[in-house]
């Protein structure tokens, strides 16, 4: 069975049959205060229109995507490649990103991991490759968990999250943190939310994430499960 956040699996086209660009976080899945605006991608395609630091102490790459297919993905399985000089000298993949279902002219956030980001210099070029599920309720899948509140408490980002499928959803649940300022990407922070048991349809988790001190001015919060 398909389930899309809003109960609607495609998005209205415009004249020419394109998607329509959504503004950030149309779905309504993730919380924070953050509405950057991004580039409308290539038609037709899942997209990279962002690319944000890479984070050398965690050998991440930040990036926002755009969906401009005409269902909704899940499973959004990225892999990079960095050259410089025209030779290959870094290769990884993703691991994870939010929201967990993006819909048809959604941005999503996601991030890749180089194992030798520390050897990777200023100046490479990234190339992406994108693998998307459709977006659906069958067992593994990944399930959004609707961010409800997102505040910042000292240095840390504390809230809750509801499963606003109409299907049961299980942990662990990934709790992930984007950083902005205005509309570029600045970090990422990443935790588990406290729960991680089985999460009937409107049962709800919680979380806290420490920021460790990072600067953090603008920030989105999503968090996803499994179909169980």
């Amino acid at each position: 069975s398909s389930s899309a956040p809003t109960g609607e699996q495609s998005a209205p086209a415009d004249g020419t049959g394109q998607v329509k660009p959504l503004p950030f976080n149309a779905s309504g899945l993730l919380g924070g205060n953050a509405k950057p605006t991004f580039s409308d991608g290539e038609p037709g395609k899942v997209s990279v229109v962002q690319i944000g630091p890479l984070e050398k102490n965690s050998g991440t790459l930040l990036f926002a995507f755009r969906n401009n297919t005409s269902e909704g993905i899940s499973h959004v399985d990225w892999t990079g490649t960095a050259t410089s000089g025209g030779k290959i000298v870094g290769t990884g993949s993703s691991q994870g990103g939010i929201p967990a279902q993006v819909l048809p002219g959604e941005v999503g956030l996601a991030y890749i991991y180089f194992d030798n980001a520390e050897s990777i210099p200023k100046n490479a070029k990234y190339e992406f490759t994108v693998e998307t599920t459709a977006v659906n309720t069958d067992s593994f899948n990944t399930a959004p968990i609707k961010v409800t509140q997102a505040n910042l408490a000292g240095e840390s980002i504390v809230g809750g999250a509801t499963n606003a499928t109409d299907a049961e959803a299980q942990g662990p649940y990934s709790v992930q943190v984007y950083c902005f300022k205005g509309d570029k990407i600045q970090a990422q922070h990443q935790t588990f939310a406290e729960q991680d048991g089985n999460v009937a349809p409107g049962g709800k988790v919680t979380f806290s994430l420490d920021l460790f001190g990072d600067k953090c001015p603008t920030f989105t919060v999503g968090v996803g499960g499994y179909f169980s």
